[in-house]
């Protein structure tokens, strides 16, 4: 599939903001800005890497963006992540080659835009049945060859000397080999707010504490956003183009609140699910290897 040209940079032709000064922070003057009357291009809800992308994006490609987030930059899954820029080796498992394929490529992008935030991580995954190496040695050279030029380095057979010596403290006992990759490793919540000072350099107008209450419609379609200061309690009304719901886990909550304004009804587009993430001790694995269990 042919890729589009990612878009140069450029400023958005906003009279609100100079290119050349300080990025402007002091809440009085962003509020004031988002009461100016405006009709924005594009109104995006949800502070989070992906609402933050969309709005950067937009904002290179000049348009007028406005962005809203009712908590903190990256307060939910953006600051909740595995830390890891991969390309998702268990959905080559389920062999969804396109996804990893893509996500390979995109990965490359990150640790080459932001290397104070993003570098590359060796991963062992021990081997304790025979099988074990030969078998996921193959799925991970095929994940090289999907990444192509964008590889970060190549699989490696390892024996169980080598394991231990690079996974210090895995048990010894029955170990075969293991088989050692390349992925990505990032400072997920960093990543957000860099996002989100970029697409204020562009132009873009990002605030957080500012939550959507409300969707305004006109002939039937959405037109605009109520949003609500966290600090005053002061409603704006934003007009926009087109809305964006980038509110991750809680999108159909937005959802629901637009179509009950509009007299209908929806199906929640989210099954909720949990995982857990435990946060251990660097004695937990000493060195400078990752373990993949």
């Amino acid at each position: 599939m042919a890729r589009a040209p990612r878009p140069a940079m450029r400023p958005v032709p906003d009279p609100n903001v100079s290119m050349n000064a300080p990025l402007p922070t002091a809440r009085a003057a962003l509020l004031a800005r988002l009461a100016a009357p405006r009709r924005y291009a594009l109104a995006v809800v949800g502070g989070g890497a992906t609402g933050l992308g969309v709005a950067l994006d937009a904002a290179q490609r000049g348009h007028s963006v406005v962005l809203v987030e009712a908590h903190d930059f990256a307060k939910g899954t953006s600051s909740r992540a595995t830390k890891l820029v991969h390309g998702g080796v268990r959905y080559l498992a389920q062999g969804d080659i396109h996804l990893v394929r893509e996500a390979l490529h995109e990965r490359v992008h990150i640790l080459e835009s932001a290397p104070h935030l993003a570098q590359p991580l060796a991963f062992v995954m021990p081997s304790y049945k025979l099988w074990e190496t030969p078998f996921y040695g193959g799925g991970l050279k095929l994940y090289d060859l999907l990444a192509g030029r964008a590889g970060l380095g190549a699989t490696e057979w390892r024996g169980a000397r080598q394991t231990l010596s690079e996974l210090p403290g895995v048990q010894p006992h029955g170990l075969k080999g293991g088989v050692r990759y390349w992925d990505g490793q990032f400072d997920d919540a960093r990543l957000a707010l860099a996002l989100a000072r970029t697409a204020a350099l562009q132009g873009a107008l990002v605030l957080n504490y500012c939550e959507a209450v409300d969707v305004l419609h006109a002939d039937g379609r959405a037109v605009g956003l109520v949003v609500r200061d966290a600090e005053t309690g002061r409603d704006f009304r934003l007009e926009a183009g087109c809305i964006v719901n980038a509110t991750g886990v809680w999108v159909d909550a937005l959802r629901q609140h637009d179509a009950r304004a509009a007299g209908r009804s929806v199906a929640p587009m989210v099954a909720p699910s949990q995982g857990v993430h435990l946060v251990v001790d660097q004695d937990f694995l000493p060195g400078e290897h990752a373990l993949l269990v």
